[in-house]
């Protein structure tokens, strides 16, 4: 995993892009499209996700407030996971995939714009 961290003057406003790539021969981990698979596509459930009483527990609150939302038009695959203070979009393309960060932007729609332009001028480049 690559990162860059794109300071501005009020660092809240700063930009984080990170880039997955496959590691080295001999080097142990997850390739981008295994971690892809597991993040996005798993249907395991996590401990600590189960409902009391039936209504959610905490961690289901979170997890629901932080669901990977699925965007069309980037890359091979799109998602946006973040709640209404903060998120991330994760676009894969070929073995690799991105993850944008854009802070200072309240309005979580904002947010996802932001992202999504900085994600289509990246995937160019990949």
């Amino acid at each position: 995993m690559s990162q860059c961290v794109f300071h501005t003057t009020t660092f809240a406003k700063s930009v984080n892009v990170a880039l997955a790539t496959p590691q080295r021969a001999g080097s142990s981990g997850l390739a981008p499209r295994e971690f892809w698979q597991r993040q996005f596509h798993s249907t395991e459930v996590k401990e600590g996700e189960t409902r009391v009483g039936g209504k959610e527990s905490e961690p289901e609150r979170e997890e629901e407030e932080s669901k990977a939302r699925p965007l069309g038009g980037l890359g091979e695959e799109a998602y946006w996971v973040g709640n209404p203070v903060a998120g991330a979009l994760y676009v894969l393309q070929g073995g690799v995939f991105l993850r944008i960060s854009v802070g200072g932007v309240r309005e979580e729609s904002a947010r996802i714009e932001k992202s999504k332009v900085l994600a289509r001028a990246a995937v160019k480049r990949l």
